[in-house]
């Protein structure tokens, strides 16, 4: 039969206890240290003094300051960041359709989508748009074509453009 414990003994026990249990939480801390991710910030584009136009044989790089207009007036308003209504809103402002390419509107676990990312391809490059639901902020790039043939502008799986 053990020894009953005396409160000296039991003093000594509860602190290795302790002294143990700290220890497991101390270094779970430390786990959670580290750099934390740098969150660049976002500035919003001036609207232009003119109204940049649509140039339909121009090319993308020419077509960039009325694709960021087409961007903004889009977040300026009131209709949801999903993809049909910036396909259309974009489409309605002149470029192809056919050359578009759109990320879904929600995530495969049926969340709605954080963001929504739009493409124009204009030969061998790229429009690419993005529009933030939460503030709707949007940002407008001109990047290179991707891909074997350089014809990709969105990496992955699109969703279809009716």
């Amino acid at each position: 039969m053990p020894a009953a414990l005396t409160p000296r003994r039991r003093s000594a026990a509860l602190a290795s206890i302790a002294l143990g249990l700290s220890a497991a939480l101390l270094t779970g801390c430390a786990l959670l240290e580290g750099p934390s991710p740098e969150v660049p910030e976002r500035t919003e584009t001036a609207a232009p003094e003119t109204a940049p136009e649509f140039i339909p044989d121009g090319s993308a790089e020419d077509n960039l300051p009325y694709f960021t207009e087409v961007l903004r007036s889009f977040s300026a308003g009131s209709e949801p960041v999903q993809g049909a209504p910036i396909v259309q809103a974009v489409a309605e402002a002149g470029f192809d359709k056919t050359a578009m390419q759109v990320s879904f509107d929600q995530s495969k676990t049926s969340l709605p989508a954080d963001n929504i990312f739009v493409s124009v391809r204009i030969g061998s490059d790229c429009l690419i748009g993005q529009v933030v639901a939460e503030d709707r902020s949007f940002v407008a790039k001109n990047m290179p074509a991707v891909g074997p043939a350089g014809d990709i502008c969105l990496i992955g799986e699109t969703a279809p453009i009716g």
